[in-house]
């Protein structure tokens, strides 16, 4: 996304000459006339170049850009957009928090209670007067087109800022209201995807390059223009490869002369003769060359790509359609011919089936929007593992009489499509995914049905006219559940959406941006990092250790546990010796004491924004909660360090507390192991919940093993007293975890019946680097857990998971 300020010149002298003005109009009614048509001709030109998802990103940021310059948006309100309350706790005298809110939630409350434009609503007050109706409005699906309880009278822009308080995932859709409301409806639409508007903002000096996206191929669309415009004939095409250099610059050169267009395919895979391209366009710039001279570029986004041709070129962004049903179309369109469809002699297993992989394809793409819901690692699978599974089906079916169930599902499902799974986890789930599409019963039954509830269905329709008909007449969009996830999970998306684009208008910001209020960002940023360098807690000693934190056994070696805990501390200590060093040197930088340097530059930013720095995550755990939250986990987990050295070993411990819990489970299998004089490798967990998550109930550690407590469980629920898994509530996304008995036992000894494999992941993006053990660096263990009324499968589906921390 790259413009010089000569194509911004250019287009503003083109939106000068085609805006005309009746006679008698005064300088200033043109003058407004002129900013209304370059800023709706800029939207256009640059959306086009765009990719879907930065579309209402730009018109967001133009629309805040016009009224923060009018301080119709005062820098105290952008402020609280960008990072909230940034974890300040509310007054000692603000009003108790109500139940149907959050802790969380009511702190951004406080924190906005307090910018001038709310104080005349009194939002915390009314809240707690008219609590039904708060809470009937927060629990609303569309919240954002009602207005908040008693709050009428505010403007648009202030109830999305009562939106990102309480429902922050719903923050996109507010933006969308924003912008209609402030700019005009036009600003929330995409512009029809128009190659004839392109080439006429183009000239012979202006290169047209359409950015690719996975799945688009635009060849097409642009030989059906050539042939409108005329140019059928007079196209010179090549897609640009090794060795292609001289070709390509023969043709640049032949059609300046004789007025052709060029179309030049995948640059980003010729990246050694992108310089050659950047010279071949300066001459162009600079010598006469035909007026009907195009250069058509396409290119995968790269940073090989010239800056010159990006800077002067005009952008065009085509791509595929999103969704399950569009998926499935474009599956048929490009892979599926009309004689193929209708091609085996096998003829209905071969329709019904061919109709299922399709949908098993779709389903498998359209999980990855869920985030690690969907799948850890959003794997590229594309059109080439499609035609593969096409031709294995199509061999299966005509080579043998009955259908070869368990063939089709090893080639298609762990060769075709899991040769590209690199998560074991993910490859379970793969697996049972695909048994819902390919089992017995889709050609057994005609009433067989992939959502439960008969929408949609495996058809053998006559012909591929009648497939595409039957493809149209389905929903435009899709339930979570017909990918085997929870209604909740569109909650999960939303959030992963409003929190991507917030973080790309973060990124966005200039340095210095986001302060207000009559305070200077550098008052700010002080204020934060003395506070923060008050409140770091003092290194752990271990020189005061409790007698049993680091005994020695009777073979004269430390127990595991305190070998860990060294460990441990160790690392917390190096962690609080890097903050604590970085911290001065940014309150000295800031008082002018020491130069500013890159280091404390990037501290500065961060803390602005409610960031943790990148330095002490280079040196810190894994952790992806905003700075404020991440310094008081910081002390709860010192805090509870220092007591383990202080008063011994505790009743139950705290797992995501540790720095490396990995070592915390080989030091509980290395105690048993000693003590039961068994190999390590032969033992395994046995995992019993208890009904209480207090660790306080506790009053002596288990003879075998060890309690834990902290963990929460993603995409189900938990039922204390029957102690097994359950549905989620409506939109409760997380539930803490009971403490659970750790018992080391032998592999020999069976799982208990109808249990699921629960994996347990530090945070929740799960996947991680691949460690030396072949596992992910995110992965823990997997907990062996009750799945109660629902089969393992079932939460398999749903991509339950336990975590060690969440994310706020």
């Amino acid at each position: 996304y790259q413009y010089s300020l000569q194509f911004f010149k250019q287009l503003f002298v083109s939106t000068l000459q085609k805006t005309s003005s009746p006679d008698g109009t005064s300088v200033e009614e043109r003058v407004e006339q002129l900013i209304g048509a370059v800023t709706l001709t800029t939207y256009n030109v640059i959306c086009r170049g765009l990719f879907e998802r930065h579309k209402l990103l730009f018109s967001f940021l133009l629309t805040a850009a016009f009224q923060r310059h009018t301080n119709a948006i005062p820098d105290d309100e952008w402020t609280f957009f960008l990072r909230g309350s940034a974890g300040q706790a509310p007054p000692s005298d603000f009003p108790a928090k109500p139940d149907f809110l959050s802790t969380k939630q009511w702190n951004e409350v406080a924190y906005l209670a307090q910018l001038a434009a709310f104080t005349k609503f009194d939002v915390p007050t009314k809240i707690v007067k008219k609590a039904t109706d708060w809470e009937q409005w927060v629990a609303k699906e569309e919240l954002f087109d009602f207005a908040p309880p008693g709050l009428d009278d505010a403007s648009e822009w202030l109830r999305m800022l009562v939106v990102k308080a309480l429902r922050p995932e719903k923050s996109v859709f507010s933006m969308s209201r924003v912008v209609g409301h402030y700019v005009g409806k036009h600003f929330c639409e995409s512009p029809q995807f128009s190659l004839g508007d392109a080439f006429a903002d183009s000239n012979n000096a202006t290169p047209l390059i359409f950015v690719l996206s996975a799945g688009t191929d635009p060849t097409v669309l642009f030989t059906t223009f050539a042939q409108e415009m005329g140019y059928g004939e007079k196209k010179l095409m090549l897609s640009l490869g090794q060795d292609q250099g001289k070709k390509a610059e023969e043709m640049i050169k032949t059609a300046c002369q004789t007025g052709q267009w060029v179309y030049l395919q995948n640059c980003h895979v010729y990246a050694s003769w992108m310089p050659s391209l950047e010279r071949k366009l300066e001459e162009i710039m600079l010598k006469e060359v035909h007026k009907d001279f195009r250069l058509w570029l396409t290119t995968m986004p790269t940073p090989s790509f010239p800056v010159l041709v990006l800077q002067s070129g005009i952008k065009v962004t085509k791509e595929p359609p999103r969704g399950l049903k569009a998926n499935l179309k474009d599956s048929f369109l490009q892979e599926v011919t009309p004689e193929l469809w209708a091609s085996c002699q096998n003829a209905t297993p071969w329709k019904r089936l061919l109709f299922s992989m399709s949908f098993f394809h779709a389903v498998i793409q359209e999980r990855r929007k869920f985030g690690a819901l969907g799948w850890n690692i959003a794997y590229e699978w594309n059109q080439s593992d499609y035609s593969a599974s096409i031709k294995s089906l199509f061999t299966y079916l005509s080579d043998y009489d009955t259908v070869q169930w368990k063939a089709l599902k090893y080639m298609i499902g762990v060769i075709n499509y899991g040769g590209r799974v690199t998560d074991f986890l993910d490859a379970r789930c793969l697996q049972v995914i695909m048994k819902r599409f390919f089992d017995p019963a889709v050609l057994s039954r005609d009433d067989y049905n992939f959502d439960g509830e008969g929408v949609y269905r495996p058809t053998d329709a006559e012909t591929k006219d009648d497939l595409l008909a039957y493809i149209d007449q389905l929903p435009q969009y899709e339930p979570p559940e017909l990918f085997g996830l929870h209604a909740n999970a569109s909650i999960t998306f939303q959030a992963k959406e409003s929190a991507a684009v917030l973080q790309t208008i973060i990124d966005l910001q200039p340095r210095g941006g986001g302060g207000g209020g009559g305070v200077s960002t550098d008052d700010t940023v002080l204020a934060l990092a003395k506070d923060l360098i008050d409140r770091l807690p003092e290194k752990i000693q271990k020189d005061n250790a409790h007698p049993e934190t680091f005994a020695i056994t009777d073979a004269g070696i430390m127990n595991s546990l305190g070998t860990f805990l060294i460990q441990e501390v160790d690392q917390f200590n190096r962690l609080l010796r890097v903050m604590g060093r970085s911290l001065k040197d940014l309150i000295d930088a800031i008082n002018g004491d020491v130069v500013m340097s890159a280091v404390a530059e990037a501290m500065y930013t961060s803390f602005l924004f409610n960031l943790v720095p990148q330095n002490w995550k280079k040196d810190g755990y894994l952790c992806l909660k905003p700075l404020a939250s991440y310094f008081t986990d910081l002390i709860e987990r010192v805090d509870f360090l220092r007591a383990w050295v202080v008063n011994g070993p505790p009743k139950s411990y705290w797992v995501p507390g540790f720095f490396f819990p990995q070592g915390f489970v080989t030091s509980v299998f290395q105690t048993h192991s000693r003590l039961h004089k068994t190999a390590i490798d032969t033992i395994k967990f046995k995992f019993t919940p208890l009904k209480d998550s207090d660790p306080a109930v506790l009053t002596a550690p288990p003879t075998s093993g060890v309690y834990v407590h902290g963990f929460f469980l993603e995409g189900a629920g938990w039922d204390r007293d029957k102690r097994c898994l359950v549905e989620s509530r409506p939109g409760v996304l997380h539930v803490p975890l009971p403490i659970i008995h750790f018992e080391p036992v032998p592999l020999s000894e069976p799982e208990p019946a109808g249990s699921y494999e629960c994996p347990l992941y530090k945070t929740s993006t799960r996947a991680g680097q691949l460690s030396t053990t072949g596992l992910s660096t995110n992965f823990l263990l997997k907990m062996v857990l009750d799945a109660g009324a629902y089969d393992s499968d079932h939460f398999v589906r749903r991509g339950v998971a336990a975590l060690c921390m969440l994310d706020d």
